[in-house]
């Protein structure tokens, strides 16, 4: 093959290339940005050195005109690259107490949660999902993640969309988020941390959980559910440079990061679809799917709620 053709060919893969990402990108649509909630103010952004998508649940409206607690509820990515600034400031301004992982055992073992360093706090592994569920738990490396996508029928959005109603549905997920809510219920004073790899999907869906539990109207749930998009950019950007370098810029579309960086409006109304379908609503479903009924309920509010 000459050199003016050889050129000629990485000139028409890099227009398809583009065009592709641009006929993905439209029918996927721009992660939605979320509506301001009144008096939670930034979404409860705590601003640490690397943990670039940790908030706390205070301020949020809640059950009977009440607010949740500040510095009792935080919900996160991963804590396997906290700074020591970062980890003294969760155990003195937050006295952390507890800190649940969503995450699956081979992504704990990859990035492990920074135990030693946290004297006193009680760790507990609540896997969301089984090890082979595919594209949203980055179990191996981001770039294997995005060859399992380029090897599916399916479109990374809908690959991640997909696993939402398992994570809430499945037996292991049901499971996890049951323990999980028994645990906050237990809580002795201190604050409570919930994670999974980017803070968006396991414990995104935590979150609502929790929110839903404590009283927070459905549409203020939404929002903070949407509000991880304000905390994830330059994290998806630089992963976004990663991948390319290990992949070839041509072979990944920025959409494709994109639907497993950002939180989109379609995931989350798939999840509350397939609980409402199931259970009939979501107060079945903490009732019967986690054995979370009125009683533990309000018990839950009185600890978490002012």
């Amino acid at each position: 093959m000459s050199q003016d053709a050889g050129k000629s060919q990485r000139k028409e893969a890099r227009e398809h290339a583009r065009e592709v990402r641009a006929q993905y990108a439209h029918e996927m649509g721009a992660p939605q940005l979320p509506e301001e909630v009144p008096g939670f103010n930034e979404f409860g952004h705590i601003p640490f050195d690397h943990l670039h998508n940790t908030r706390d649940l205070g301020g949020l409206p809640a059950a009977d005109g009440r607010r949740v607690r500040p510095a009792k509820l935080l919900r996160s990515g991963c804590l396997h690259k906290a700074s020591e600034q970062d980890i003294a400031r969760l155990l003195a301004d937050y006295h952390l107490e507890g800190v649940v992982d969503f995450r699956t055992a081979l992504e704990r073992e990859k990035e492990p949660d920074p135990r030693d360093r946290m004297e006193g706090v009680v760790f507990y592994d609540f896997p969301a999902f089984d090890e082979e569920t595919v594209g949203i738990t980055h179990g191996a490396s981001l770039a294997e993640d995005m060859k399992a996508f380029s090897a599916a029928a399916a479109t990374p959005h809908q690959m991640v969309m997909d696993v939402y109603p398992q994570a809430l549905l499945g037996k292991t997920g049901l499971a996890s988020y049951a323990s999980f809510m028994d645990v906050l219920l237990e809580g002795d004073g201190g604050a409570y941390l919930w994670h999974c790899t980017e803070g968006k999907d396991r414990a995104g869906l935590g979150a609502v959980i929790v929110e839903r539990a404590l009283g927070v109207p459905e549409e203020y749930v939404r929002q903070d559910y949407l509000a991880t998009n304000l905390f994830v950019r330059n994290r998806a950007e630089g992963l976004l440079d990663e991948i390319s370098r290990k992949l070839g810029v041509l072979k990944v579309l920025d959409a494709e990061v994109d639907s497993l960086f950002y939180a989109f409006a379609d995931y989350y109304e798939c999840a509350m679809s397939a609980v409402d379908e199931q259970f009939g609503s979501f107060d079945n479903y903490l009732a019967e799917g986690l054995n979370f009924g009125l009683e533990k309920q309000q018990a839950l509010r009185e600890k978490y709620l002012a």
